[in-house]
């Protein structure tokens, strides 16, 4: 915290230094006005100014700095009273040709009151978005009072904002514009004064090409006051969606052209949302996703104050389109992708909401010439990947704290055992998830960040080749060149930043790892606990089930004694003693009693007894179910000697398979060579196949002979032949005949196979 006080304090240091010299500059000014006007009367007196003759070429030469003495520059260039002039006209040390590398057109004029902000918050539908952020001014009355920047409660730690605003002039130079804010200004005060105007005076001997606004973790009333002034540029109920929507990061930089919005055609977007340390005395804005406010100011021991944040980087051109190009979709309606002059007037917009102190307060200066607003935006994109890349970094530098044990891990025996083993409470394993799934979450982020940058700035880009992103007309010309080179130069620079957050990805991966084998570790020992005190309360319990048995016997013990003490200690039993034929009861009912509990304590009386208790349900059940009548009884009788015939029969026409081979070959026999041959098959169930057996079957060829052609079977008592008449069918006939008969035969078999079952 000494630090950041030390830091401010040097800030307002140089501010009021800034003053002081912006005060010498106005009376140096206004001297040597009143010298030249003196000195106008005799102009003879004054030599020509002539342009030195150089042989550098333009696109080659390094801008300097106004602040630089005139010994440190090039013998051929220097001038008289270049200095002077320099810093008191705002016109460039170099050549006219040198001017030509930087935007030349000032940006429009624009000027505002509180009023107008007062009217502004009162008038514009917000979107969702603006009307979150703007919550807290539009809801309580804030537009009713006297001034709009009123003293905030010291308990709102979420106002802790800080600004930079520059306007770029015509040499490509940043100059703060600190200088017209009042002294003793609110922070929310300062901001308005240093935003409300751009080139309000037209005789102004610096004009702005480009401005640079930088405001960081702005208050309610700042974003409307930003809402006023940049909605000129940008949309900025856009920009405030982007700021409000949690989503990973994304460029918002192709095919813009094809919206439209104007605004949102001359606008680029690079978006940023991942998570960060909660800073000290800092408290996450009400929008963002973050612990409880007690959580983020009194953090508990091994809690880390995490919040969401999100920033926008956004670079506007002014001025009309050079060039429109169709969509290349052949089924899409026709539309024009404008595309706007690089060299155009610009607008660069950064609004940062990062409830921390990590933000980079120097990423703009004096010492620095911007050529376009493009590369002033690509200035402002790698300084928020640059704390972006911070911001990663803390949080795997907090985690890697909290999971690694300390240094007397190794000499501390409880220590350990409170690493291995888990508690009451779960601590480590809930700490090892939660820093597990972090780490994730914080990849993916760094991911989502390198991915946009991949799929935006191609070669292409870099190059100045691409179509609608920062194209070159004239590749060959001097400030193209120039430009390139200053290109080439950022393009390290991301690329080194790509490597570092490549790399963080990776220790982030590392750290997983080792996350996942510490979670194993703890559950292994845990459950070698657990199953340790397992088998202590295993043995336990199995001491508890012979104590509880051994009471069960010596209650069923006296079970039937208490049953018979009861019944002779009733009141209406007669009240002589006889003890015979008490000891009489006592044994029939105790002896029984005690057999079938001693029986019921095996594996096999328990089974004797279940089976007879199963044929004692059913014995009932048939019993009490209702006697047949006399009419059922005989119609089963009935339907049981249907049965039985049905299968005598199926018996009688039964055969063996070679009987059934029998039929088939004689199916088959060419009826070229027999013509009237009639195949018989005699099957006797009676007798064996013997001699007497084929006389028989002799007889019943000859029988065959004899009978009418449309005979094909005939029967006899005790023996049963089958004749197919070959010869008097037809093919198609035997065919079927024949399959009929296989179906017969094969049915034959299968009902007898379930008979035998």
């Amino acid at each position: 915290m000494a630090a950041r006080l030390s830091t401010e304090e040097l800030l307002k240091r140089l501010d009021e230094q800034h003053q002081a010299y912006l005060q010498t500059f106005k009376l140096a000014h206004e001297a040597l006005s009143q010298t030249a006007a003196a000195t106008t009367a005799s102009p003879a007196a004054l030599p020509p100014l002539q342009s030195p003759v150089t042989s550098v070429s333009a696109a080659k030469r390094r801008r300097r700095s106004t602040a630089e003495p005139e010994i440190d520059r090039p013998g051929g260039l220097q001038k008289p009273s270049t200095y002077h002039s320099s810093v008191l006209t705002g016109e460039s040390d170099e050549s006219d040709e040198d001017d030509e590398l930087y935007v030349q057109t000032p940006l429009a004029r624009s000027k505002y009151e509180d009023e107008d902000l007062r009217k502004h918050l009162q008038t514009h539908k917000f979107n969702e978005e603006g009307q979150l952020l703007l919550d807290s001014i539009v809801d309580s009355g804030v537009l009713l009072r006297p001034t709009l920047f009123p003293k905030y409660d010291p308990d709102e730690k979420f106002h802790n904002s800080h600004y930079t605003i520059f306007d770029v002039g015509k040499d490509g130079a940043p100059l703060s514009r600190s200088f017209v804010v009042k002294p003793g200004s609110s922070i929310d005060s300062s901001i308005w004064q240093a935003i409300k105007e751009l080139n309000a005076d037209p005789a102004a001997l610096r004009p702005a090409v480009g401005r640079i606004s930088i405001v960081r973790e702005p208050s309610p009333i700042i974003f409307g006051a930003l809402h006023l002034t940049m909605n000129r540029d940008f949309d900025m109920d856009e920009i405030f969606e982007h700021l409000v929507e949690q989503d990973n990061s994304a460029a918002h930089m192709i095919n813009r052209g094809f919206n439209d919005d104007q605004r949102q055609q001359r606008s680029l977007i690079f978006k940023f949302d991942y998570f960060t340390v909660v800073g000290e005395e800092v408290e996450p804005m009400p929008w963002q996703t973050s612990d409880g406010a007690g959580k983020v100011l009194d953090p508990p021991e091994g809690h880390i104050p995490i919040s969401r944040c999100s920033s926008v980087v956004a670079l506007s051109h002014s001025g009309n389109h050079i060039k429109k190009l169709k969509n290349a979709s052949r089924r899409a309606q026709t539309r024009y992708e404008y595309v706007y002059d690089l060299w155009a007037p610009w607008h660069v917009l950064n609004i940062q909401c990062y409830p921390d102190h990590k933000h980079s307060m120097d990423s703009h200066d004096s010492t620095k010439h911007y050529v376009n607003g493009p590369e002033a935006f690509l200035h402002t994109l790698l300084a928020e990947f640059k704390d972006a890349e911070k911001r990663f970094e803390e949080i795997y530098n907090r985690i890697t704290k909290l999971i690694t044990p300390p240094a007397d891990f190794m000499f501390n025996g409880q220590l350990r055992d409170r690493l291995l083993f888990e508690d009451e409470e779960f601590t480590y394993s809930r700490r090892y998830f939660w820093a597990f799934q972090t780490l994730g979450i914080m990849n993916n982020g760094i991911k989502a960040i390198i991915d946009a940058y991949e799929d935006t700035f191609t070669d292409e880009v870099w190059e100045g080749k691409h179509k609608t992103l920062w194209p070159m007309l004239e590749h060959d010309s001097g400030r193209n060149v120039y430009w390139k080179k200053k290109m080439a130069g950022l393009r390290k620079e991301f690329q080194r930043e790509i490597r570092h957050l490549e790399k963080l990805y990776e220790e982030n991966d590392d750290r997983r790892k080792e996350i996942r084998t510490l979670r194993d570790q703890l559950f292994s020992g845990t459950s070698v606990l657990e199953s340790r005190k397992s088998v202590e309360l295993s043995t336990v319990t199995i001491l508890q089930g012979h104590n509880i048995k051994l009471l069960t016997l010596v209650s069923i013990f006296f079970l039937p004694l208490t049953f018979v003490t009861s019944v002779f200690g009733m009141t209406n039993m007669p009240t002589e003693h006889q003890f015979k034929w008490f000891g009489i009861v006592m044994a029939t009912v105790c002896i029984p009693f005690f057999l079938l509990i001693g029986s019921l304590n095996t594996t096999s009386g328990m089974e004797f007894w279940r089976s007879k208790w199963q044929y004692l349900l059913s014995y009932i059940s048939h019993a009490l179910s209702s006697s047949p009548t006399k009419e059922t009884v005989s119609q089963r009788v009935q339907q049981y000697q249907k049965t039985q015939q049905r299968i005598d029969k199926i018996k009688k026409r039964s055969l063996s398979a070679a009987q059934a081979m029998q039929i088939r070959n004689a199916q088959i026999i060419p009826l070229a060579t027999q013509p009237t041959l009639s195949t018989s098959v005699s099957v006797s169930k009676d007798t064996p196949s013997n001699s007497n057996g084929e006389e028989e079957q002799k007889e019943e060829r000859d029988r065959e002979r004899e009978r009418p052609p449309a005979m094909s079977a005939s029967e006899s008592m005790g023996s049963k032949s089958i004749t197919i008449a070959a010869a008097s069918l037809p093919r198609h006939g035997r065919k079927r005949e024949a399959s009929s008969w296989w179906e017969k035969v094969w049915g034959r078999k299968r009902r007898a196979r379930g008979y035998e079952v």
